[in-house]
């Protein structure tokens, strides 16, 4: 029902981007016909002024070789002219009639029209319409000698036909493109905005039922909506990836969050049975739960960085970094763990391998993949920490020979809280890698792992140099 409510609103878009065009198509039109109309009628006016102007020279001519006599001796030789066709008229200054070759109610129309003045000195032009004839003459005036006129007429109605024909065909051919114009531009409006409507109601959809795996329908055609469309499913996709993700973390945060809080809990309610009289109890408590308390902060703070990570926003103090300083100080840093359980780890970066990044940031990194390398790596074994620098890149590596990873669960050890079932015993968050891969990414590289089940890994990191 809300969708039939809706169509109306499109077609009346889709009506209006048309009623758009056709008042283009209509303002051309009607500028081409304008143009084209007042070049015809031009053309029309000057062959008529341009007839009477011959016969106006002609009985000039006439009259400077005989008067008014010869002008009058030439029409009565005219068998054939008709006063219907051309006529000829001549006053004096006083618009007495000297020689006059038409009706008088013709004449009586100029007459009228001129209000009884005699002509003046100069040319002019008039139009004579008789209505109950339905014919029109122009009448052309000029001196002809001191004292005399001479008015020529011309029956020009078959020139005001042939212009009131290019009106009627020029309308006869106006409305229907008006018309036939705006049904095709409505129907090519409406076929063009189909991706358009179609994205509105996969909207609608979404808004109504929650409904996230909905999607836009593909269409077959080019251009910018349907690119648009297109574009609008992956967003949708990322969206409900970025969610899927949300609530697998937030699970997994509230599961692995359960654990340290059941423990601080009882290590306060178990201080709080104790008796005043045994401090060091008291004492033992209040640690377990001073350290239940640092790993639910470690877990926020890293769940904090990687959610920067993420959207962008991970703020980084660039500088020129040298890779086997950074290593050395890692080494430093697990070289207490690493003699405890025999374990040899070896720096062989080269000494000239640089890199502008966050130094801070790029040792965590480096301290969590050395981290897990002494986790999962037998007592005696290995860790060797390697680096090159090739075609603008460089890159540390992490190699270990312990336990290794399974290869179906190479692709989900960089999700968040994730641990392989081999790795569930031992002490971990589950989000070292997942920061590792984020802080790598927010400086423009990538992260990748080689391994086999029982034959170790080696982790790699490949930053851009500048």
């Amino acid at each position: 029902m809300s969708s039939r409510k809706n169509n109306p609103v499109r077609m009346a878009f889709s009506l209006r981007l048309a009623l758009i065009y056709t008042v283009a198509l209509c303002v051309s039109l009607a500028a081409l016909f304008a143009v084209t109309y007042q070049l015809v009628r031009r053309v029309v006016e000057n062959r008529d002024h341009d007839v009477i102007e011959a016969q106006t020279a002609q009985f000039k001519s006439l009259f400077h070789r005989g008067g008014v006599q010869a002008i009058a001796s030439y029409f009565s030789q005219q068998i054939s002219a008709s006063p219907e066709q051309s006529f000829v008229r001549i006053v004096d200054d006083y618009n007495q009639v000297r020689f006059i070759t038409a009706s008088h109610q013709l004449w009586s129309l100029l007459d009228r029209k001129t209000g009884g003045q005699p002509p003046s000195d100069r040319a002019r032009w008039d139009e004579l319409i008789r209505e109950e004839a339905g014919g029109s003459w122009l009448v052309g005036t000029t001196p002809l000698a001191p004292g005399l006129y001479l008015q020529v007429g011309r029956n020009n109605t078959e020139s005001r036909m042939v212009l009131a024909n290019f009106r009627k065909t020029a309308l006869n051919i106006f409305l229907p493109a008006v018309v036939f114009s705006l049904l095709v531009g409505w129907l090519m409006t409406r076929s063009a905005l189909a991706p358009l409507r179609a994205l509105i109601d996969t909207v609608r959809h979404i808004l109504t039922t929650g409904d996230l795996k909905r999607r836009v329908p593909a269409g077959a055609k080019r251009g910018e909506l349907v690119e648009l469309t297109g574009m609008f499913n992956r967003m949708l996709d990322q969206n409900e990836k970025l969610i899927q993700g949300s609530r697998e973390t937030l699970d997994n945060v509230a599961h692995d969050l359960r654990t340290p809080m059941t423990h601080l809990r009882n290590s306060a309610e178990r201080a709080l049975q104790l008796p005043e009289t045994d401090p060091a109890a008291l004492q033992n408590a209040l640690a377990d739960c001073v350290e239940e308390s640092e790993q639910i902060l470690r877990m926020l703070n890293v769940l904090m960085d990687l959610a920067e990570a993420s959207t962008g926003s991970m703020h980084l103090d660039r500088e020129e970094t040298t890779l086997r300083e950074l290593a050395d100080e890692v080494i430093e840093l697990y070289a207490l763990v690493a003699e405890e359980r025999g374990i040899q780890i070896q720096n062989k970066v080269p000494a000239g391998c640089t890199v502008t990044a966050d130094r801070l940031r790029l040792r965590q990194c480096v301290a969590n993949l050395v981290d897990n390398a002494l986790k999962y790596s037998p007592d005696g074994s290995s860790v060797r920490l390697s680096g090159a620098s090739a075609d603008g890149t460089v890159s540390i590596s992490v190699q270990d020979h312990g336990a290794g990873i399974a290869q179906e669960d190479i692709p989900r050890i960089w999700e968040r809280l994730y641990r392989a079932e081999q790795s569930r015993t031992t002490p971990g968050l589950g989000l070292g890698l997942s920061l590792v891969r984020a802080i790598t990414e927010a400086h423009g590289g990538t992260v990748g792992v080689e391994s086999e089940s029982g034959r170790g890994s080696t982790f790699t990191l490949r930053l851009p140099k500048n």
